[in-house]
């Protein structure tokens, strides 16, 4: 066998046989190669050592041409990524810093409504890294300085002495001297609920026999007496009369009426009956080819339903503790013509007095229904009766007298289908006395009696009450007065106020006080006093929204309350502190501010800082505002004097910084709120801003006066290298100022 029969084994081209001494070469050198851990061959040729080195190292040539060409390209590319990374990142912490300054103007709004107002805003220190192939950022710095960029407002005062005044009130001099006193008493060396001033005397019959008059509202008379067969009607333009005297008598014969003055009733000149009016008015009938009756009205009880299906529902109860007017019946529906209109109510009476002898009537009934104007119309309800009240301390009622507070009668019913009214409920009759008798001949709450023919339901009775009580006097003492003090000079536009005393004997009752400051002597109407806050005794006003620094004229305002008529509260004495320097008063000053600095490797390095209300964000070339500060300024419309809003920030807490790569953050809590000025007047003001971006300030409130509408002889705004001075100027007509400011606590 040949060596070119077993070919496929090796791979080898065969040779011709007789070329032995060849083929004994060739075999033992692959028997050298397999005795050298040689591979088997897989190939018909060997490759020779120079071609395999030839092979890597063309490889490796072009491996290394690759990264080189890419580590050319890269170390061209990688500053700009990197920039691109970092400008990313300083829009971010600006839109962070955005979101901080919303997070505290939301605290502002709070105005600490919730303990819990505040929040946390986390910050990214550091860009992102260029995959792969960049390099970690050295992180940025983020400090907080409370002490750092104040900002102040400040009255500019003209120099002057120094010192230290009280203004005192506690003489009748003194509280004489008030400009305004409602239903107080300043009679001696104290201020107190003054009583009723009597309107003189009420008599009738006193020089003629029947003699009569019409009265009504609420009258204070020393002595009333009612004789000879007179009569006192009430009114229907309020149907209620209410006096009070020191002593009050009604002889037999004599009477006072307050007959159908209450409430309306319903009219019947539409399809449907009307309503009634009053708090117990009666519904009004139904129309139709045949008219139903109207409800009656109540009060001391249920007024009665109109007849049939249809028929309008009766009014309510209603009043029981007090003494009101009798409401008006439902008018009955239209059938044919029109319904029969409701009745009216009776009115309402109350006599008060320390003495009282009665004898003759008194009268509140209620108004009857009329009847409809064709046999198929309904029929009107009747008016609830009135109420009377008789109260005393020592009272006398003779077995003459007669009390009389009956409901009226529903309107008839009608043979042609028309049906008949409901009866108007009773009113109510009390009386109250300490001392003394109660003997009436006649005393009626009565419902209203039923209708003839298809008769609507009757009404509620009411009835007579009768007490024995303790009289408290009603005449003597209003319940509410106040006492407005005269304007006090200080003689000095740099004062400033400081403590606010008074000497009070409460009984029991209330007392508020009140003070305001003003630039003029001609203090604000009287009507503002309604919405200033109230004083603590032995706090100190400067705080008030109503008081300020570098207010020249200060005037307060004593207001009494009582519930007792028994009690009032006194007022003896009234002090009010306030000093002067000669120097311009500052209204309030805040710090703070929280700033971010970056360590970029490409990008133009960013300052982004919060401080008064404003976000900036500066770099060498310069800087702008992001977000603006709280401050508004316009004109007033009408004097066109400058109108200034501020609302400030005071940052508090420790001072902190933080260096790095990791993201952190920025807490904020509130603290406290105060509004200091609420609509105040001021000849001039001045704000003072120190910062370290003067430039952006100035830019930013030259800015806001262009777009202000005010021209430059209201306004002057100064730069400096770390500070902003910005006046206001009055002109004689004031400066108006809104003026709030909130601490806030930070944590990083």
């Amino acid at each position: 066998m040949t060596l070119k029969k077993r070919r496929k084994m090796y791979f080898f081209t065969a040779e011709p046989a007789e070329n032995t001494e060849s083929r004994k070469n060739h075999l033992a050198h692959l028997s050298a190669l397999r005795a050298l851990g040689g591979k088997q061959i897989q190939d018909k040729h060997l490759l020779h050592d120079e071609d395999a080195q030839s092979t890597v190292i063309g490889f490796v040539l072009i491996i290394g041409i690759l990264i080189a060409t890419s580590s050319i390209y890269f170390a061209a590319q990688l500053p700009e990524w990197t920039g691109v990374y970092e400008s990313l990142h300083a829009a971010a912490v600006a839109d962070d810093f955005s979101e901080l300054k919303a997070l505290i103007d939301g605290i502002v709004l709070k105005k600490g409504e919730s303990e819990l107002a505040g929040g946390v805003i986390p910050i990214k220190m550091a860009p992102d890294k260029v995959l792969i192939f960049g390099m970690s950022s050295p992180g940025s710095n983020l400090i907080f300085s409370p002490q750092a960029e104040k900002f102040e407002l400040v009255v500019p005062a003209e120099g002057g002495g120094s010192g230290t005044e009280t203004w005192v009130q506690n003489t009748t001099s003194d509280f004489n001297a008030a400009i305004k006193q409602i239903n107080v008493d300043t009679a001696s060396d104290r201020v107190k609920l003054s009583k009723f001033t009597p309107e003189g005397n009420l008599g009738l019959g006193v020089d003629e026999i029947n003699e009569i008059r019409v009265l009504d509202g609420e009258h204070n008379f020393d002595q009333v007496v009612i004789k000879n067969h007179s009569t006192l009607y009430v009114s229907p333009a309020t149907g209620t009369l209410k006096i009070y005297a020191n002593s009050i008598t009604v002889e037999s014969g004599s009477k006072i009426i307050a007959d159908y003055v209450g409430f309306s009733g319903g009219e019947g000149a539409v399809e449907n009956g009307e309503d009634g009016v009053g708090l117990g008015a009666g519904k009004g009938g139904a129309g139709g080819t045949k008219g139903k009756g109207g409800g009656g009205a109540g009060y001391g009880g249920n007024g009665g339903a109109g007849a049939g299906d249809g028929g309008g529902a009766g009014g309510i109860t209603y009043g029981s503790l007090t003494i009101e007017m009798g409401s008006g019946g439902g008018a009955g529906g239209t059938g044919h013509s029109g319904g029969g209109s409701g009745g009216s109510g009776g009115g309402a009476i109350l006599l008060d007095a320390e003495q009282i002898n009665f004898a003759g009537t008194i009268s509140a009934n209620g108004e009857d229904g009329l009847s409809g104007s064709h046999s198929n119309d309904g029929a009107g309800s009747g008016g609830s009766g009135g109420g009377i009240m008789i109260r005393g301390k020592d009272v006398t009622i003779s077995g003459t007298a007669i009390l009389s507070a009956t409901g009226g009668a529903g309107g008839n019913g009608n043979t042609g289908g028309g049906t008949g009214g409901g009866g108007g409920a009773g009113g109510r009759i009390k009386i109250f006395y300490e001392s003394g008798s109660v003997n009436i001949l006649e005393r009626a709450a009565d419902s209203g009696v039923d209708a003839i023919g298809v008769a609507g339901g009757t009404g509620g009775e009411s009835g007579v009450y009768v007490y024995e009580e303790e009289y408290t006097t009603s005449i003597m003492q209003h319940t509410f007065g106040y006492l407005t003090s005269a304007v006090h000079d200080t003689t000095s536009d740099s004062t400033c106020y400081g403590e606010m005393t008074w000497d009070a004997t409460l009984n029991d009752q209330t007392f508020v006080m009140k003070v305001r400051t003003d630039m003029f002597e001609d203090m604000p109407p009287s009507l503002d006093w309604e919405n200033y806050p109230a004083v603590s005794n032995g706090s100190d006003i400067s705080d008030l929204s109503s008081v300020s620094d570098g207010h020249r004229y200060v005037q307060y305002r004593a207001e009494l309350y009582t519930d007792s008529l028994a009690e009032t509260p006194v007022l003896h004495e009234v002090k009010i502190n306030y000093s002067f320097s000669g120097q311009s008063p500052t209204l309030a000053m805040s710090s703070g501010s929280i700033k971010f600095k970056t360590n970029y490797l490409y990008y133009p390095n960013q300052e982004i800082v919060y401080e008064h209300g404003a976000v900036i964000k500066y770099q060498s070339e310069g800087g702008f505002m992001l977000q603006p500060p709280s401050i508004d300024i316009t004109k007033d419309e009408e004097s066109g004097i400058p109108k200034i809003g501020i609302s400030t920030v005071d940052l508090t807490g420790a001072n902190c910084s933080y260096s790095g790569s990791t993201t952190t953050s920025v807490k904020n809590r509130f603290k406290s709120y105060n509004l200091l000025a609420d609509g105040l007047k001021y000849p001039n003001l001045t704000i003072n801003v120190t910062t370290d971006y003067p430039s952006v300030w100035g830019n930013w409130f030259n800015k806001t006066f262009e777009e202000s509408g005010l021209d430059n002889s209201y306004f002057d705004v100064n730069v400096t290298d770390a500070n902003v001075e910005v006046k206001f100027y009055g002109k004689g007509d004031g400066v108006e100022l809104y003026f709030e400011k909130t601490v806030v606590e930070v944590e990083i």
